[in-house]
């Protein structure tokens, strides 16, 4: 090859390295200027979160109070220990776990197993909640040998009040493996506490407040070495309850002492109601045995949980019994409505009913009553008759005509009767403010015997509440208020978030005739010497109306005691329902409505 040859070869192989290097500088400044103008801001924050690393600072609860103003739910400081975990050298979480065990009375397996769960946290785990003021002192005295570990101030739950009104408050406690996935997707922390019954549940989303943040600068060995609290927490609302702290206590008070009374004879529980019966609040509603919410605050012991267990269930709405003689006023009411009888009717009763091949006997021979008389003297033979002629039963039919009976006028009656029931608030849910509330129902099994027994209130099985709104809805004329406990919310600015308005679900369709009668014998209950509750109400400061109940549960020598009354009888403020499973006779549990009564217009100044 010529020199001419090879120097044009040279020039082509140079002018082509050129070329890439040309290609090369522009890709780089191309890539320069990505970086610097488009994609600058995603760096600095990369950047940043190497050099921060944050801790959510958890905000505190709103407070409880009474409809008073008493404070029963608060928050106190707390103090938790975190470790933050950005450390791979495994050397130096052991040396932190065996130096802390001893200060926190953990062993270092528990500490280290909380180091590196990832469950409770991406980068800050909390090791222990509600630190002693000794082991924070211990913390702080060695921070320079504990790096990664950080002190934490966080707000606790104070429940102030204890057991006071603890099923109408409930309890906060860990967020439960079923239920992770929906809370987390509502901004929840893996570590964070949750209503889990009563108030704290229901208005879970008021009282939870707004969680602050600490950003935590880190040095070259991602080791935290100051704290800038970047975010403030904001305080939940305040929940004003509907709730009269001290007839609470009273009420609490009377039913411990009447199940201490007769723990003996197998009693166990009782619950009790108190509504305002024109606006549906309620002013105490107590089911015993009590807890203290105070036992979940850092965890529930062995013990306490034993102590929980027969607790838990808030009896006041959630466990339906057998009503036993209350059922009769509803009775009397459908039976006026229909047509069935009239207040001047009158049947004789000799202590007994016959009814096909049956003699049912009633618990005392009655004479000739009308129907305000069966309710005063609590008359079975009144109410089985009632029954039998509001089903157009007759003795002597044929086995064709009981067939033809069973499917037709029999049915019909049940179904209307049950219809009367809902709509005073007997078997459907009240509407209450609170969880889990259960409703009651009338037990027809579609036999004769279902048809006497339920006209005296053996057939069916409601819970206090329902009994509760059932006599409010007489005693205020008709109107089926919906319970609740809460009165409002209030912002920590102290302006109304909201407002709980009385509402009325629905107007029973009886005429106020037919509701004055069933007063009437409500009345005399209470105030003629030959009335079942007359003893318990003997020189009250106001005129009281009600009925007692003492319903068989099918366990011999085991009645359920149950009362239902309001007062005063001429301008009607309140109605209660009391309910003793095995208490024995209703006016027992009258008893215990005249010291609700009583501790109710002792604060009214009655």
């Amino acid at each position: 090859m010529s020199n001419s040859e090879n120097a044009m070869v040279r020039r082509r192989r140079l002018l082509l390295l050129m070329s890439v290097v040309v290609i090369l500088l522009g890709v780089l400044a191309n890539r320069l200027v990505q970086l610097q103008l488009v994609e600058s801001a995603s760096y600095k924050q990369l950047a940043d979160r190497n050099r921060f690393e944050i801790l959510t600072r958890p905000a505190p609860r709103g407070k409880i109070y009474d409809r008073n103003g008493q404070l029963l739910v608060s928050n106190k400081a707390s103090y938790g220990l975190y470790w933050a975990d950005l450390t791979s050298d495994e050397n130096v979480e052991k040396r932190i776990a065996n130096q802390l065990a001893p200060v926190l009375q953990m062993t270092p397996d528990a500490i280290l197993q909380k180091m590196n769960d990832a469950s409770l946290g991406p980068i800050w785990r909390p090791i222990k909640l509600g630190l002693t003021d000794q082991q924070r002192s211990y913390v702080a005295e060695h921070m320079g040998e504990l790096n990664g570990v950080q002190v934490v101030a966080t707000p606790e739950r104070d429940y102030k009040a204890g057991t006071l009104a603890c099923h109408v408050i409930g309890y906060l406690n860990s967020i439960g493996p079923e239920q992770l996935d929906s809370y987390l997707a509502r901004g929840y922390r893996r570590d964070e506490k949750v209503g889990r019954q009563g108030v704290e549940l229901s208005y879970e989303k008021y009282l939870r407040g707004t969680d602050g943040a600490f950003r935590f600068m880190v040095n070259a060995a991602n080791q935290p070495t100051a704290g800038i609290e970047a975010v403030s927490p904001v305080p939940g609302d305040d929940v004003v309850l509907t709730i009269d702290a001290r007839v609470q206590q009273a009420t609490q008070q009377a039913l411990a002492d009447q199940v201490q009374k007769l723990r003996s004879q197998g009693v166990k529980n009782a619950a009790a109601v108190l509504l305002d019966v024109n606006t549906g609040q309620v002013i105490a509603m107590a089911s015993y045995p009590y807890y203290d919410p105070n036992w979940f605050v850092n965890g529930i012991s062995q013990a306490h949980w034993t102590q929980f267990a027969p607790a838990e269930m808030n009896r006041a709405i959630q466990d339906p019994q057998v009503p036993g003689s209350v059922g009769k006023l509803i009775t009397a009411i459908a039976a006026l409505q229909d047509g069935v009888i009239v207040p001047s009717w009158t049947t004789y009763d000799p202590g007994y009913i016959r009814i096909n091949q049956w003699t049912i006997r009633d618990w005392a021979a009655h004479g000739t009553v009308n129907v305000i008389d069966a309710i005063r003297e609590s008359c079975d033979t009144f109410f089985y008759r009632v029954g039998m002629m509001a089903s157009k039963w007759t003795p002597g039919m044929s086995f064709t005509q009981l067939d033809q009976w069973a499917k037709g006028p029999r049915t019909a009656w049940m179904k209307r009767f049950q219809q009367y029931q809902e709509q005073f608030g007997l078997g459907a849910l009240t509407g209450i403010d609170l969880p889990n509330e259960e409703k009651g129902k009338l037990m027809d099994d579609g036999t004769l015997p279902a048809v006497y027994y339920s006209a005296i209130g053996q057939y069916e099985q409601f819970t206090p509440i329902e009994l509760a709104q059932y006599t409010a809805t007489i005693a205020n004329g008709g109107k089926r208020m919906e319970p609740h406990v809460v009165d409002r919310i209030v912002a920590p600015d102290g302006s109304i978030v909201k407002r709980i308005e009385p509402k009325v679900l629905n107007t029973v369709p009886v005429s106020p005739q037919v509701i004055q009668v069933v007063r009437q014998g409500m009345y005399q209950v209470c105030n003629v010497p030959s009335g079942t509750a007359y003893g318990a109400f003997i020189g009250a400061p106001y005129k009281a109306a009600g009925k007692t109940g003492t319903a068989e549960t099918g366990q011999q020598g085991y009645d359920n005691s149950v009362f239902v009354g309001y007062a005063p009888y001429d301008h009607p403020e309140v109605a209660a329902a009391v309910v003793v499973p095995g208490g024995g006779h209703g006016a027992d549990s009258a008893a215990i409505v005249r010291k609700m009564f009583d501790a109710y217009f002792a604060t009214k100044g009655h």
